[in-house]
């Protein structure tokens, strides 16, 4: 059997890689990054990545693929299940575990089951808002105006 090459992360980038700090330098505000610039940046940041966060070799090809195909590894790639539009930064493996960590959960579950557990984990309820509890004024209030 073949032995399967060494990954290098340099290999991500054109080895004669150099950034055009002159054309940069000139104008900042309207300076294209060209793809190579991106891939450039994408490995180095896989690189620093790979370094403090704990990964599986699994996670890490997953990770590295993520990258090649044109990803920052801090980049969410989307989940299958919630939709993440907080604030909270979430990258492409942080995603992924949450991904995993909700199909485990919810194996053997039918629809239902799994409708239920994905409103809970996301803090939705079914349950009516109790009387009086409004976050805005009511038509009896209208002609109220704070200003």
């Amino acid at each position: 059997m073949a032995k399967r090459k060494q990954f290098n992360i340099h290999d991500l980038y054109p080895a004669d890689y150099c950034f055009d700090w002159e054309a940069f330098e000139k104008d900042p505000e309207g300076y294209k990054f060209t793809e190579a610039d991106i891939a450039y940046s994408n490995a180095m940041e896989l690189e620093r990545y790979e370094a403090e966060v704990p990964m599986t070799p699994y996670e890490k090809r997953l990770l590295r693929k993520w990258v090649i195909s044109g990803h920052s590894p801090r980049d969410n790639g989307g989940s299958k299940y919630l939709c993440l539009s907080s604030n909270a930064p979430y990258d492409y493996l942080d995603v992924y575990r949450m991904d995993r960590e909700i199909e485990r959960d919810m194996k053997g579950m039918n629809s239902e089951e799994q409708k239920a557990y994905l409103m809970e984990y996301m803090g939705w309820t079914d349950e009516p808002e109790p009387e009086g509890s409004q976050d805005w004024l009511s038509m009896e209030d209208a002609d109220y105006t704070p200003f």
